[in-house]
């Protein structure tokens, strides 16, 4: 982005000002306005991501007891089809919820994330729904379809003792694109689909995030804006390795989407992949799927993970209440 000022949560772009907008919660309000890179004139020298892994998944794990003070479950390390996952539950779930499963995949880049529950934890509080959240295989040290394989190997297994018209997958930023993915590949196997899927800040085409990845960050307008696919610190590029681009198993909004599950994107204004979200959702309306989208006023990437702000509770809501419609849970 080049040089840049921010005083008090007003972003200077040389000639446009953006102040905090008064239209989002005073909570916001106080998040947007926090610099959490202090007054530099110019962003941070890179770290690769897959770098500070341990000290991310610490952070994580810290999340991780933040969201179940919340919203309390039971969560328990498990196998499945030999892929390490955390079964979470919660005490006391309606019966009706017994027989539906949700997989969750967590966000990170696809270079980090172990043991990440930080979403699927508030969804399971929400709907009693049991979770199964896969930790898959990481890059640089596992690329596609590493990931892919071991999500497809997890939803086979779940298959033995769920219909699918009861299983829901979905993830936030790398597990969005992740959920498309399997998709795709599900389709290719002849497995049946899942009966819904949420992709939570993410879209189908991983190489090419659109307009908004040129301009804003993964925290709006601080750091700096992510790097191109092919450049050695990017972490898209490092999971993408050597795979084919124009594959619809690896860019699903290359392929057939006409009988993609129904499926919920939200995202914000700030949010550098507001125009990959954009852009499926076009693409499966265009193909004559049900598909919803919801954009929050100035926010940024995976903003839910604020738990603080009426925003996230609002945004968990209405991923709640998608789930449970399509797996015909009322309340």
């Amino acid at each position: 982005m080049g040089a840049y000022n921010i005083e008090k949560g007003v972003v200077d772009l040389g000639h446009i000002k953006l102040p905090v907008p008064d239209t989002i919660s005073p909570e916001a309000q106080a998040y947007l306005s926090a610099n959490p890179w202090g007054d530099i004139p110019e962003p941070p020298e890179p770290i690769p991501m897959w770098v500070m892994r341990e000290g991310m998944d610490q952070a994580m794990q810290g999340l991780n007891q933040y969201a179940l003070s919340i919203w309390p479950c039971e969560v328990e390390e498990t196998l499945i089809a030999g892929v390490r996952c955390h079964r979470i539950r919660k005490p006391g779930a309606p019966d009706a919820t017994k027989d539906k499963v949700m997989i969750n995949l967590h966000g990170g880049g696809f270079v980090i994330g172990s043991g990440a529950l930080g979403e699927a934890i508030p969804i399971v509080g929400e709907t009693g729904v049991e979770v199964i959240a896969v930790d898959y295989r990481l890059a640089p040290e596992h690329p596609y379809p590493a990931a892919v394989d071991d999500v497809l190997a997890v939803y086979k297994a779940l298959l033995a003792d769920y219909k699918p018209q009861d299983i829901v997958i979905f993830g936030t930023s790398a597990g969005g694109f992740l959920t498309a993915m399997t998709v795709m590949r599900l389709k290719k196997e002849g497995l049946p689909l899942p009966v819904c899927c949420g992709m939570f800040t993410a879209g189908g085409d991983l190489a090419n995030l659109g307009d908004t990845f040129n301009y804003l960050t993964l925290s709006g307008f601080y750091g700096h804006t992510g790097f191109p696919v092919d450049h050695p610190l990017s972490e898209r590029g490092k999971f993408l390795g050597d795979a084919d681009r124009n594959d619809p198993l690896v860019t699903p909004i290359k392929g057939d989407l006409s009988d993609f599950p129904p499926t919920l994107l939200v995202s914000g204004t700030r949010d550098a992949v507001l125009s990959s979200a954009a852009m499926f959702h076009r693409a499966l309306r265009r193909a004559g799927r049900d598909a919803e989208l919801y954009v929050f006023e100035a926010m940024p990437h995976g903003f839910w993970y604020g738990y603080q702000l009426p925003e996230t509770h609002e945004t968990i809501g209405i991923m709640a209440r998608f789930f449970e419609k399509h797996l015909g849970l009322t309340r």
